[in-house]
């Protein structure tokens, strides 16, 4: 291989390694408007996570509204066939970084 061929190629990979990976603010602000539409994966009640990079996991949280639409496998419980009291769901996806934002504030500790 050429010199010159091995020069332009590693310059233009320097330059592409210096680009930011994220435009954030330079748009006008679209990325915080994404980030507040999608507020599901969230978890306060950590399940399973598999050894990956990054980690996949499942929640252990309950919901009596349902599961979140982008839920893929939302699993209905009930308690002992009683029909006065309501189903509680469970979303028992496996999903990348579920675990790393919780749905409701943590408590202070005191």
């Amino acid at each position: 291989m050429r010199p010159q061929v091995l020069f332009l190629t590693l310059a233009v990979l320097g330059v592409l390694a210096a680009l930011p990976l994220s435009k954030g603010k330079e748009q006008g602000g679209t990325l915080a408007k994404k980030d507040a539409n999608q507020a599901w994966p969230c978890c306060d009640k950590c399940g399973l996570c598999l050894l990956s990079f990054p980690p996949q996991c499942n929640c252990l949280d309950f919901s009596q509204g349902g599961c979140h639409p982008a839920c893929r496998n939302c699993l209905m419980f009930t308690t002992s066939g009683s029909v006065l009291e309501p189903p509680v769901y469970r979303c028992a996806d496996f999903l990348y970084n579920y675990c790393e934002r919780r749905c409701t504030p943590e408590p202070d500790v005191v």
